[in-house]
């Protein structure tokens, strides 16, 4: 199993592209640029076939369209959409805010249409693949509602993915439980939107038995010796 990193950087970041990793056919946030950054790297798109929306800023949500266009029924690979409650919803109007033409009941029938389907989670509820589960797990990012970290467990292991996020109490459960955390390091302090470097490092020293990557990263010098890996754009980590 590998896990592909396609951008590892935050909207403002100046030599990375925005937050994204795929785990075999789980594409994980899909924020503008995206899909070009996918095909640019040899990734292909056409093997996703879930895909887990943290929540809905540009960075990690906008760019659903252009996985989309083109679509037909007649395929038959099925994109599950795996995120908060609304998750249908926002999907269609973001449709219609970049694809619509004026017609507002193009997507009326959007599943039958793109040959997609929705799984829309609360909190702490899991979605059951056929050989995987994936998790929600709800975060703290400023006055964002709602924005979920996932724990993916496969193959005995447990990925957890959680950007953007600032530090809270859960936080220490899921890296004690899981086998290999994605999470923020947006700046080297933590604030009340995002963990900062500082504190992440600390966290990495406090549980050696996961492995620490950082992730949404602005475009700070990377520390030469750290218990954090940091890795680039176009990675692939090897299970």
């Amino acid at each position: 199993m590998k896990i592909k990193l396609i951008g590892t950087g935050t909207m403002g970041c100046r030599t990375r592209c925005n937050t994204s990793m795929m785990v075999h056919d789980i594409l994980f946030d899909i924020g503008m640029g995206t899909i070009k950054q996918i095909e640019r790297l040899k990734f292909y798109k056409e093997s996703v076939k879930y895909v887990c929306i943290s929540h809905y800023h540009a960075d990690h949500f906008l760019d659903i369209p252009n996985l989309l266009i083109g679509r037909r029924n007649k395929d038959e690979q099925i994109i599950t959409f795996i995120g908060p409650k609304g998750l249908r919803n926002k999907v269609i109007e973001l449709m219609k805010f970049t694809h619509a033409d004026g017609d507002e009941h193009k997507y009326d029938n959007i599943e039958e249409k793109k040959n997609i389907q929705f799984c829309e989670l609360g909190e702490h509820e899991v979605f059951e693949g056929p050989d995987f589960t994936i998790t929600a797990v709800p975060m703290k990012h400023g006055n964002c509602k709602t924005i979920y970290g996932y724990i993916l467990q496969k193959e005995n292991q447990k990925i957890a993915y959680c950007c953007d996020t600032t530090l809270f109490d859960e936080f220490y459960d899921i890296c004690e439980k899981a086998d290999y955390m994605f999470s923020d390091a947006t700046k080297l302090q933590t604030n009340d939107s995002h963990m900062g470097l500082e504190d992440y490092e600390k966290i990495a020293n406090q549980y050696p038995n996961c492995q620490f990557y950082a992730l949404h990263r602005g475009d700070y010098e990377i520390p030469q010796k750290s218990a954090v890996h940091f890795p680039m754009d176009g990675d692939e980590i090897e299970m």
